[in-house]
């Protein structure tokens, strides 16, 4: 009872029952009515001969004719006037022999017209022989092939499950890898993409994790290094906290509470927060505020900010982050970037170009400095927290722009593309 109370728990073999109740109550509707329609068809087919046979017997008897011979299986003759008009069946007494009788009143007397239905009995007792047989056979074999399909379904659900389980229990590098072109397939198909997406996502949280405590470690070191020599200097020495040593310290705190910024910063734009109010805008017009207000600071640092503008797009977007955008792109380029060189910014439709005439980007590192907190071993202890070019992929992606890298003119520096979608491809 425990095995069938559990087999009666699977979703699959509960569906090919019930499809199986169903086909055999419709079997039983229609097959039960063919049996009624060839039964009333042969009865018709019966009373329509009775009714030819009564025509002529009275016409006989009309003509002064005596009633016209009958076969072995049909009566003709007289009643007396108890017997009701009309048509009836009847079983001969002693016998198993069924007779169908008409019964009509005549100037010459009640004549009653008989035939044996013996044969029209059999063929039905045959025919709803033949339809039990055939139905019991049919809901049989259905019942075989509806478990067969179920068990296969929940064998394949069962993959699916244990698969889950699986990563449930932290296994993020399990598949299910479901064979087949069925929609369990393509669910299968959808939760590995999923489960694909969660373990790289979480190969990103470890090495963000490792990251933070890599880039907090030193300022921390140096803000505990400093309090602790002030205040032994305090103690033993009775020598006063100097301006610089507090103006140190603040500096590493603002460091750390910069990264945390960054960082939630980040994660604001990655959960899609600012998409419902995007307004329409001209690149032309952001670029124009771009150098009013980052030229100078180029200017300062030696270097020249060169804009080509060519049939700017309108594009749909929040106006802050993509100043955001602007700005990380430039100050990347300033950090990054040759002395006395060009950076250069240019509008060609929807497409938003920023290149540099620094070191540029190994081919195989561009994906990873896309990444939270990735500085290269010759950036890690510079003034940058790795997160400039994250944020201008996360806003890119809130944009549904596509982000490239590639190097710059000639092979030298770094073009950062962003290719934004115009409003009419929205």
């Amino acid at each position: 009872m425990n095995r069938f109370s559990r087999l009666l728990r699977l979703s699959a073999v509960r569906q090919a029952f019930g499809f199986l109740i169903l086909f055999f109550t419709i079997s039983i509707v229609a097959w039960g009515g063919t049996f009624l329609l060839v039964s009333w068809e042969m009865q018709r087919i019966v009373d329509a001969r009775l009714m030819e046979r009564m025509d002529a017997a009275i016409a006989s008897l009309d003509a002064g004719v005596a009633l016209p011979a009958t076969e072995a299986d049909e009566t003709a003759g007289f009643v007396d006037g108890d017997e009701k008009e009309g048509l009836r069946t009847e079983d001969l007494e002693g016998s198993s022999v069924e007779m169908r009788y008409l019964v009509r009143t005549t100037s010459h007397g009640r004549l009653q017209i008989g035939e044996n239905t013996e044969l029209q009995e059999e063929l039905r007792d045959i025919l709803a022989g033949g339809m039990q047989i055939s139905l019991l056979a049919t809901i049989l074999l259905t019942a075989i092939a509806g478990l067969w399909m179920a068990r296969r379904s929940q064998d394949r659900l069962d993959t699916v499950s244990i698969g889950l389980a699986k990563v449930a229990q932290g296994d993020l590098g399990a598949r299910i890898a479901l064979e087949g072109n069925d929609d369990i397939s393509l669910l299968a198909d959808r939760i590995d993409g999923t489960t694909a997406r969660l373990e790289t996502l979480v190969m990103q949280m470890r090495v963000q994790s490792s990251n933070i405590a890599h880039d907090l470690r030193t300022p921390l070191a140096r803000l505990r290094a400093q309090l602790e020599t002030n205040l032994l200097a305090l103690i033993e020495r009775d020598r006063p906290v100097k301006t610089d040593d507090l103006e140190n310290a603040l500096e590493q705190i603002d460091r750390i509470t910069g990264t945390f910024e960054a960082l939630l910063r980040l994660a604001r734009i990655e959960s899609g927060a600012g998409r419902d109010a995007f307004k329409t805008m001209r690149l032309e017009e952001l670029i124009a505020e771009i150098v009013d207000t980052y030229g100078p600071v180029v200017e300062e640092a030696g270097q020249t900010l060169e804009v080509t503008v060519q049939d700017a797009a309108s594009i749909a977007g929040d106006h802050d982050m993509l100043v955001q955008l602007l700005a990380n792109l430039i100050q990347n380029a300033l950090r990054h970037g040759a002395a006395n060189q060009t950076i250069s910014i240019g509008v060609h439709g929807p497409r938003l170009i920023v290149t540099d005439e620094g070191p540029g980007i190994p081919f195989g590192e561009r994906e990873n400095v896309l990444q939270p907190l990735h500085q290269g071993e010759a950036t890690r202890q510079g003034e940058g927290f790795g997160l400039g070019l994250s944020l201008v992929r996360a806003i890119s992606e809130l944009h549904s722009a596509e982000l490239s890298l590639s190097d710059g003119p000639n092979g030298r520096g770094l073009c950062v593309t962003v290719n934004f979608p115009r409003l009419t491809d929205l």
